[in-house]
């Protein structure tokens, strides 16, 4: 079963403080915030932002991976370290029984890092979109998604405040690689993504995407095998699919 999400904006009346009032009018600068709807907006999206969820997904992957030493640390100590630096407080990793002792050997219980973490056996892996549905009824909100043999350089809180406000079921981490026939490639439209091809043979695009995901809980619903070759297509074909372009160091660990 598919759940899709109508994309809009809805007329509210609310009843607010005088006093309460005047700050909200204070947030009002006439360049970022031109009125109290916006300034109530901003407001909401910086508040819903601060119980933000991560899933790293390490199904099918060699410990290897996620325990190489980038600039003197472990790719997945990285990881939790931005988690960390960027408020994240619940984190759940899904893997294999074998995979999932190897990250607690690292991580632990998460307490180094200020983070709740829920490990979540994957018995049977067949595709990433079977193993984020694992997460059906544990997660209700907006969450992020990163594969954990990624290594990364760029501001969490903005692509999680990118993707909140542009109301897309799902956005997708963009950058730039010199190779991109071993990637995903991205062709975009403003924030929209339009085209995506797996490992293309050739491509004149350089835009591709580094795996790291924004994700609506509706698409733990989504009765799909892949990510990349049955949502991610579904999800354009929705314009429901965002793009964020990023410029940090970025390497998908092989």
């Amino acid at each position: 079963m598919i759940f899709i999400k109508i994309l809009m904006k809805s007329k509210i009346s609310i009843t607010l403080d005088e006093k309460l009032l005047k700050n909200l009018d204070n947030y009002i600068d006439g360049f970022n915030v031109r009125n109290r709807s916006q300034a109530i907006e901003q407001i909401l999206l910086k508040n819903l932002s601060q119980n933000k969820i991560a899933v790293i997904l390490a199904s099918t992957m060699n410990d290897y991976r996620f325990n190489k030493i980038i600039n003197n640390q472990k790719a997945i100590i990285h990881i939790f370290q931005k988690l960390q630096n960027h408020n994240f407080k619940k984190v759940f990793i899904i893997g294999e029984k074998d995979v999932l002792s190897k990250l607690f050997e690292t991580i632990g219980s998460g307490n180094n890092y200020f983070l709740s973490i829920e490990y979540i056996e994957d018995l049977k892996p067949s595709g990433s979109m079977k193993s984020l549905s694992l997460l059906k009824n544990k997660v209700n909100s907006s969450f992020l998604v990163i594969p954990a043999d990624n290594y990364f350089e760029f501001d969490l809180d903005s692509f999680w405040k990118f993707h909140l406000k542009n109301n897309n079921l799902a956005t997708l981490a963009i950058t730039t690689s010199n190779n991109p026939s071993k990637l995903g490639v991205v062709e975009l439209t403003g924030e929209k993504v339009i085209g995506f091809v797996q490992k293309p043979q050739k491509s004149k695009n350089y835009l591709v995407w580094s795996g790291i995901m924004m994700y609506e809980p509706e698409i733990l619903f989504y009765d799909y095998k892949s990510v990349e070759k049955e949502l991610i297509p579904k999800l354009i074909e929705l314009k429901s699919a965002g793009g964020f372009i990023f410029a940090g160091e970025w390497k998908n660990i092989e």
